[in-house]
Parts: structure tokens; sequence; C-alpha cells
């Protein structure tokens, strides 16, 4: 008997990494569909209600097929459970709709699915291999390691800082993970003007040329002009930055998916065009370069500019942008001019800004 559970339990397993392939091949490729998908809500609670099964069966499971004694008949129904669940998670994630829930939260649904059902195929390898070689001692507690890996990736998207619950939050935290890189841009040009003025020795033997790679030279008159003017662009486009997170992506209101989606992409964007920027600034400056870089972050400014100029087609939701109340309590044009100015006020500093670079890098100080 217990012969026949073991090879039924290496037949559950060898259907649960087919299934894992399948779901995977699945997600990765969705079948086309014409019907309307449930409700935003619906879907986020289901696919945290069979992530949640899902970390109950891998336990009970590894709790079964403990290497050092296994128990085929306990682990059965458990097999044929899991299996089925993987699935269910493949046809809940393909229910996500791009055009219904926005693109930039389907990717991430996408990808917390995907690492869940990787992690579940990874541990049904490993046990398929335990069973297949017969040598369990050498298995040591690989198992219990795989099997935390899945609870894991399942406690993240549980927590409430996890699965986003809609496409705002998604690109919400598509934006602020940028933030960190255009402050350490920003502390980086601000330690280089420091360094320069601290009249710091550049000569001393600090073992780079050994490796090839020539040590930093002082910045001239004109270059340490430069980065000065450089390093107020990039705090303006970071205060830019901020403020489109804390009062457009922060905001209660609905946001129409397609300018969230196309708003994302914007933030990362901004982030590399600072990075490839202050790349430029090292002495001995390129003038061209320098002029170049920054016409590609005005490019990335008028992006955002142009993007939040279509959310004035959206007077209701303009309205609500800066308040929690309901556009019936507050005045449309009132809180549009307020936020219309602010914006403004920003992308035409930013601008005054660059073009103040481009003046130095062309006559000098």
């Amino acid at each position: 008997m217990d012969s026949d559970n073991k090879h039924k339990a290496v037949t559950g397993i060898q259907l649960l990494i087919k299934t894992c392939k399948a779901a995977k091949d699945s997600i990765s490729n969705p079948e086309p569909t014409e019907e309307d998908p449930p409700p935003l809500p619906v879907l986020h609670k289901d696919l945290l209600s069979l992530l949640s099964l899902v970390y109950g069966s891998t336990t009970k499971i590894s709790l079964a097929l403990k290497p050092s004694s296994p128990t085929y008949s306990a682990c059965l129904i458990t097999l044929k459970e899991l299996s089925e669940r993987i699935a269910a998670i493949s046809h809940c994630v393909n229910m996500f709709n791009t055009s219904a829930h926005g693109s930039v939260l389907v990717k991430a649904v996408k990808v917390v699915a995907i690492e869940v059902i990787e992690s579940v195929q990874d541990l049904a390898i490993l046990f398929f291999e335990i069973e297949g070689s017969g040598e369990r001692s050498r298995s040591g507690d690989d198992y219990l390691v795989k099997t935390g890996a899945v609870h894991s990736i399942i406690d993240l998207a549980r927590r409430e800082d996890g699965l986003p619950r809609d496409n705002l939050t998604a690109v919400r935290r598509h934006w602020s993970k940028d933030t960190g890189g255009l402050e350490d841009g920003i502390k980086e040009v601000g330690e280089m003007i420091e360094d320069a003025q601290s009249d710091k020795d550049f000569d001393f033997e600090d073992g780079w040329e050994e490796l090839g790679i020539e040590p930093s030279k002082p910045l001239t008159g004109q270059e340490m002009e430069v980065a000065k003017k450089v390093l107020i662009v990039l705090r303006l486009c970071s205060l830019l930055h901020g403020k489109v997170i804390s009062d457009i992506l922060s905001s209660q209101t609905s946001l129409p998916n397609t300018f969230l989606d196309d708003l994302a992409a914007i933030s990362p964007a901004l982030l590399s065009s600072s990075d490839e920027l202050i790349s430029t600034l090292d002495s001995p400056q390129d003038m061209d370069c320098v002029r170049t870089e920054l016409m590609v972050l005005q490019r990335v400014i008028d992006d955002i500019r142009n993007q939040l100029a279509t959310l004035n087609n959206e007077p209701n939701t303009l309205a609500a942008v800066h308040k929690d109340t309901s556009p019936d309590e507050v005045s449309v044009s009132a809180n549009r001019s307020l936020r219309e100015r602010w914006f403004n006020g920003c992308f035409y500093q930013i601008a005054r800004a660059i073009q103040s670079v481009l003046d130095v890098t062309a006559n000098g100080i």
C-alpha cells in the first residue's frame, strides 16, 4: 500500500510541476477574452484568498513529504488541491484587464503570481528529485528553504503595502521607488561641489592609477559654475517629482488608467536623464555632452507637463485632486487654478534653470 501511495504521490508531484508550467505560460501569454472582468475589489480579494490557500497547501505538503520520514498518503489530496489552486491563480490573474484595471497594476499582479508559481514549482521539482534519487539524507533542509521562499513571497503580497489594490497605488509606488535615486543624485553633485570648494588635494596617490583609473581632477571655474547650476536643476526636478506623488498620485480621486499608465513610464525616464546629466559633470567636462543631456532632461520635463495637461479634460477629477471632499463641495476653477499655478511655476523655474546652465556652457562664467 505504501508503495502504491508513493507512486501516486510522485505522479501528483509531476502533475503539479506541469500545472505550474502551464499556469506561467498562460499568464505570460493570455488568451484574448471578450467577457467583462469582475469588479477590481473582487479580483483583488480572490487572488489574496488563493495565495493564502497556496500558503497552507505548501506547508502541508512539506510536512507530509519530509525527506527523512515521508507520509505519502497524507499528501495526495493536498497535491491535487495545490495543482487546482495554481490553475485558479492563473485564471484569476488573467481576469485582470489592462483597459479596465490599468497596465501597471496588471503587470504588478502578474509579477507576484509568477513568483509564487515559480517558487511552488521549485519546491515540487525538489521533492520529485528526492523521490527519484533515494538519497534522502543528502537533501538536508533544502525543502524547508524552498517552502520558506513560497511563504515569504505570499507574506509580502498580503501585507498592506504588498499587492497593489488599484492602478493608482501601483503607479504611485512606481514613482516613489525613484525618489531615493533622485535624492542620491542631488547629494552626489552637492558633495562634488563641496570637495572642489574645500581645496581638496586631487593629486595624492590613492592607488586608482594602478587599476587604470585616472584620479578625479579639480573643477575649473566654468565647470564649478555648471555643477552649481545643474544642482539647482536637479533640486527643482526632485521637487516636481515629489509634488506629482503627493498631489496627483496620492489623491483619493479616481484618475483615468490611460493617464496613469502613460505617467508611470516618465518617472524612471526622469531618474535616468538626471543620472546621465550628473555623469557629465566630472572634470574635464564636455560642454556638448552637458548640453545634450540637459535637452534630454528638458524633454522628460515636457512629457510630465504634457501628461498633467491631459487632466484639464477631467474637470471633476481636477477639483478633487487636492481635497478629500467631493467636487460639489469645492470650486472647480479655484482648485484647478491653484494646482496649475504651482506646476506651471515649477515648470517655468526648471526651464529657466536649464537655460542658465546652457548659457554657462556656451559663454563661460
